[in-house]
């Protein structure tokens, strides 16, 4: 019981200090002497003659996060202790950032191979291989009715719809050609080509999902729809018991070949333009050869369902203990969900087509002192399926010589007043540069106690990304200013 409740709550705070609208890290948009700094947009060219990223240094960017909560909203400091928004009296702001639903996004990208050259004094060519995940999980804001439920003292019987629940996860790899040339001292263009190998991928729906609750009784409803192409499955498992997974190598095939078969085909494209900077990354498609499968389940538990008295209590430590309960619950009944009553079916649907997350770069920004100094807002508008996420940052960079670029930025959406960006690319030897940068520097903590031990955490944040490299870069003239 212990360890379900502990791993829930890790869960929760980790999910409630990450960033939604995952992608490349915007303070690189103020380091010119990056090699990679045209992942923001193609047309832009490194100061290297010629650049090669090192594996298994190459360049890699992690992020993830959610569009509504950080820390704070969830955790809140009284009479010298953490309490949680479940704490009578104590909900009313943590409700009304979950009147819309909870989106959380996870993206990671790691290059397998990643160089260009200059060919003369104009035109740029890269080339990379780099293998993408991304995910998102749609949570209905009706959750927090559902989990609050703890706080009732009554008898009575509650409804709750959870049917805009929804997952994504894509996992593929781009190959990737592109070709920037200069116009003249205040234009350049680019673009790239991308062909794109699918591994894996999931998209499932609900078309209804349904709790009905009583102190003593849990009754679970399910019904979605999936589309999935999943590397060496054979078959689709009817159920998800322990007898499936003692049986495993029925439905799977554990070979490379198996591994290696692709799931998918698409393409797609990079454009952009400088006098200021205007990109558009990643329009495109995959076509994944992908199964149609039903999901359904239907469920009672019977037992304590919410320790609903134990966790209306006038004490910090006794309502930390009725949300531990409600964790020790709620993964009992999962697992027993999971084990024994959910059902899955494979339909007719055969393949299914998904964009890509497209972004659009916007950057404006003004240098002064022969370029040692310059300052700039820089804008990241991306589409994820149906939704739009923004963020705009401004920024200020530091190039006393053209081997040393430091920038320092503040990201408005999900920075909260509560952190900093930070970039740093330089050549501390002639030809290897390291490349470290984040939107999100903590600047407000908290310290929680978990039992015995203690964890500091970011506080009042919203989000933290991160991305860094090394790479062989020729033709700088590191002694040289610029």
């Amino acid at each position: 019981m212990k360890n379900i409740r502990t791993i829930l709550f890790v869960i929760l705070v980790c999910a409630c200090h990450i960033y939604v609208g995952a992608q490349e890290t915007q303070t690189l948009y103020f380091l010119e002497n990056a090699p990679t700094r045209h992942l923001l947009n193609p047309a832009f060219q490194p100061v290297g003659k010629v650049y090669v990223g090192i594996t298994p240094f190459n360049y890699m960017s992690m992020s993830a996060g959610n569009n509504t909560l950080a820390l704070s909203d969830i955790l809140y400091k009284k009479d010298g202790r953490y309490i949680t928004a479940l704490y009578p009296g104590e909900g009313d702001k943590l409700k009304k950032l979950l009147r819309n639903d909870l989106r959380s996004t996870a993206d990671l990208d790691f290059s397998l191979l990643n160089f260009g050259f200059r060919i003369k004094d104009y035109g740029y060519f890269h080339f990379g291989i780099r293998e993408r995940f991304n995910s998102t999980v749609v949570m209905p804001g009706k959750i927090y009715d559902f989990i609050n439920s703890s706080n009732r003292s009554d008898d009575a019987v509650a409804q709750y719809d959870l049917s805009a629940l929804s997952m994504n996860v894509n996992f593929y790899t781009e190959f990737a050609a592109g070709y920037s040339h200069i116009i003249n001292e205040q234009w350049s263009v680019g673009g790239k080509l991308k062909f794109l190998y699918g591994h894996a991928f999931a998209d499932y729906r609900s078309t209804d999902f349904s709790i009905r609750t009583t102190p003593f009784e849990l009754q679970t409803n399910i019904n979605g729809n999936m589309q999935a192409a999943i590397p060496m499955l054979n078959n689709v498992p009817t159920k998800f018991n322990k007898e499936t997974f003692a049986n495993i190598n029925d439905f799977f095939e554990f070979t490379a070949a198996a591994a290696l078969k692709p799931q998918g085909y698409g393409g797609a494209i990079d454009i952009g333009a400088t006098y200021k900077s205007l990109a558009v990354i990643d329009l495109g498609f995959i076509h994944w050869k992908s199964n149609g499968i039903a999901i359904t389940g239907d469920s009672v538990y019977t037992g304590p369902v919410m320790q609903y008295r134990d966790i209306n209590s006038n004490t910090a430590d006794e309502t930390n203990n009725g949300l531990g309960a409600v964790f020790d619950t709620i993964g009992v009944y999962m697992l027993d969900f999971l084990q024994n009553s959910l059902n899955a079916q494979t339909t007719g649907n055969k393949g299914a087509n998904r964009m890509l997350n497209t972004k659009i770069n916007i950057g404006v920004d003004a240098n002064f002192w022969d370029n040692r100094v310059g300052v700039g807002i820089y804008s990241s508008t991306q589409f994820r399926g149906s939704r739009v996420y923004e963020e705009v940052t401004l920024g200020a960079a530091l190039r006393p010589v053209n081997w040393f670029n430091f920038a320092l930025s503040y990201s408005f959406v999900n920075g909260k007043w509560s952190s900093l960006g930070l970039g740093l690319s330089f050549m501390p030897y002639d030809g290897l540069n390291f490349l470290f940068m984040t939107d999100y520097i903590p600047m407000s903590y908290a310290d929680l106690s978990l039992g015995k031990s203690s964890v500091t955490v970011p506080y009042k944040m919203q989000g933290m990304n991160i991305g860094f490299g090394v790479s062989i870069v020729v033709g700088t003239n590191k002694g040289k200013d610029e």
